[in-house]
């Protein structure tokens, strides 16, 4: 609408392995693929912050990932980009966690491997792990869906992992992605600063009385303590406000950086020195203090951290159980080890495939 500053199905780089055209756009059957994977469905048994307390209306990965898609749709589609992309970028950015997300995630990184990172984990899942395709492992994704997933938090630096897949299939690791991948990771946090705030009150694991602490954001929203009485409504109303505000913010800043810089085309934007898609000065001080408020009154609860401490036991035990006993792997991972490396490997693997409720089972069975 904008700019024309989209990636465009007809220019996009391809795929590693070329498959029939149908009436499809490229970027719609990536999205497709995600959807019908295995590990997209996983995503509804694997934790966003709750661990044990499975109440009707708490977030899990997938709730959250269709949250995310939801708002990078909506945003690309006002800033004139491929909403097709920003939706599968989206779809994908957490199939890579652990069961139990980021507290499964620290247990695989102290016990394992120290490099483990779930973004690089979601691209070995739909590069390596899915097995759905008799020619070729993974989902034969295209370049762009693959690029905007390995850089989902901006240019890789310093990484182990070689990414490039063939001599002539390769990601350079130190340039931006596109803007929708951009989208995707800003509505990334948008999703779980709001939703987050939402699942903290209605689980009374902080208090109206600990919000008033929330300085800039009064001072933006123009709310006022005295004014709410109702839990519910106020709830609701913070969520609502969070996310109508940042989404414009983001649109207004976006919009403002592509003019400033004189950007015009879609190269250029891998070229800039920074992402293109951010919030406002402003902004970015309310999303600091709404963020050190979850960490210091949420993600740090009473409520938070014996879920989290259970959970995490429960990791280290699958761990421990699987690297003395690795012969109890179904063969066709057991297949795969060759070394110590391989082994760690694998057992990565495997343990990234399980949700929260497969973790729980394997630890009662094997204690």
């Amino acid at each position: 609408m904008y700019f024309n500053l989209s990636v465009k199905n007809d220019l996009s780089k391809g795929r590693l392995k070329e498959i029939k055209t149908d009436v499809r756009d490229i970027f719609e059957r990536d999205r497709d693929r995600v959807l019908h994977s295995t590990a997209f469905r996983k995503l509804k048994d694997k934790t966003q912050v709750f661990m044990f307390e499975k109440g009707d209306y708490y977030r899990n990965r997938l709730t959250h990932t269709l949250e995310v898609v939801q708002l990078s749709r909506s945003l690309s589609r006002r800033l004139g980009l491929n909403e097709d992309l920003s939706e599968v970028i989206a779809l994908s950015h957490d199939l890579g966690h652990t069961p139990f997300g980021h507290a499964g995630e620290e247990i695989i990184v102290q016990e394992i491997d120290k490099t483990f990172n779930h973004n690089v984990q979601s691209f070995r899942q739909v590069t390596l792990l899915e097995k759905k395709y008799i020619d070729y492992e993974g989902l034969n994704l295209s370049w762009e869906t693959l690029d905007g997933i390995i850089k989902h938090n901006g240019p890789v630096l310093n990484s182990s992992y070689d990414f490039n897949l063939s001599k002539n299939f390769i990601f350079d690791l130190g340039l931006n992605p596109s803007l929708e991948a951009q989208v995707a990771a800003i509505c990334d946090d948008i999703a779980y600063i709001a939703h987050d705030f939402d699942d903290a009150l209605r689980s009374k694991a902080i208090s109206l009385e600990q919000i008033q602490s929330l300085e800039y954001f009064f001072e933006i929203s123009k709310y006022k303590m005295e004014d709410i009485s109702d839990l519910d409504i106020f709830r609701n109303n913070l969520t609502r406000f969070i996310i109508n505000f940042l989404i414009l913010d983001v649109f207004k800043q976006t919009i403002k950086n592509i003019t400033d810089s004189s950007i015009s085309t879609a190269s250029e934007v891998i070229n800039h020195k920074k992402f293109l898609v951010e919030f406002s000065p402003e902004s970015k001080i309310l999303v600091l203090e709404l963020k050190k408020f979850l960490f210091n009154n949420f993600y740090t609860s009473d409520l938070v951290i014996k879920g989290k401490e259970s959970a995490q036991s429960i990791v280290r035990f699958v761990i421990d159980f699987l690297m003395n006993n690795v012969k109890s792997l179904p063969d066709s991972w057991l297949s795969k080890i060759d070394d110590d490396e391989s082994k760690k490997r694998v057992i990565i693997d495997y343990i990234c495939g399980m949700t929260d409720q497969f973790a729980i089972n394997f630890h009662k069975n094997n204690v």
